[in-house]
């Protein structure tokens, strides 16, 4: 088993100081894939990046752990990983959230059925399964299917192109390709191997996130947005995960975890299961793709 992720950034502090230790702590072989392109980075880019390393990976029978790189640490060993993945009936699991990312209200249409689980709603941070599989299904849709939603169409005609508003996010492509292979895409909604502890925002648009985000970067920690999820995830943490990866999802979530291991707020269970980036334990590897 490989845990697989994308950086552009080799030096980002989330990366160094948490991603990589944890790895090193729980035993689990890390590959950062850093893409070879000239113009700026998109999130939609990552799912290339994925493909190419894939298309190399010599065993499809291979279990491939992909993560992003600058938000999420492991707390478990791959023992765990492997046992947990092979109660699920599908070979590919999906990290799930509370948040219908990026689609919002449309996303909720697209849905069928009444919510499932904790955490209802695909979240692309976490992703689990065998090489092969993942490869075929980048394969088998190189664009988002969105032409195979009805509704989505009726929207095209009215002019509401989710392609063009969505069209870079990697979790828009992942949510609609789930929609169209519910028996080979699995979602963990009970946080048995990933754990979202990214903020609730279900009334949310996209644009008012947005705005949200804009204000962080305006006003530091002292946005409202981020002394909510400071207060939000200290209290979250005093209660220890069960699951093998924690995602912090979102710009204030993660400043503010690292302000609260600058701060010694973060609890011993989490403190001790992602040593120093000294620790002993399997290195990493860079891929350039």
């Amino acid at each position: 088993m490989k845990v697989v992720t994308v950086a552009t950034e080799l030096e980002n502090p989330f990366l160094n100081r948490l991603l990589i230790p944890s790895c090193r702590a729980s035993g689990l072989e890390l590959t950062i894939l850093q893409p070879q392109i000239a113009r700026p980075f998109r999130f939609a880019d990552k799912r290339a990046c994925l493909t190419r390393y894939l298309s190399e990976v010599a065993d499809r029978d291979e279990l491939i752990v992909f993560t992003d790189a600058y938000d999420t640490l492991f707390i478990r060993d791959e023992r765990y990983i492997q046992q947990t993945y092979a109660g699920f009936s599908q070979p590919v699991v999906f990290s799930a959230e509370l948040n219908c990312w990026p689609l919002g209200v449309v996303g909720l249409a697209l849905c069928p059925g009444t919510p499932v689980g904790r955490y209802p709603y695909l979240n692309s941070g976490g992703i689990v399964g065998p090489a092969g599989e993942l490869l075929d299904l980048c394969t088998k849709y190189p664009e988002p299917p969105s032409n195979r939603f009805d509704l989505l169409e009726r929207l095209r005609a009215h002019g509401y192109h989710t392609d063009q508003l969505f069209g870079s996010s990697d979790q828009y492509y992942w949510t609609l390709v789930q929609h169209l292979e519910p028996d080979r895409i699995g979602l963990d909604n009970d946080a048995l191997i990933f754990e979202y502890l990214g903020p609730s925002t279900p009334g949310l648009s996209k644009a008012e996130i947005m705005r949200e985000v804009q204000e962080f970067r305006e006003q530091g920690r002292s946005a409202a947005s981020y002394r909510r999820d400071h207060a939000r995830l200290k209290a979250q943490l005093t209660t220890p995960s069960s699951a093998a990866q924690l995602h912090f999802a979102s710009k204030t979530t993660k400043a503010a975890l690292l302000d609260l291991w600058e701060e010694g707020e973060v609890p011993d269970w989490l403190r001790e299961r992602t040593e120093p980036a000294s620790a002993a334990g399997p290195d990493f590897r860079v891929c350039r793709v």
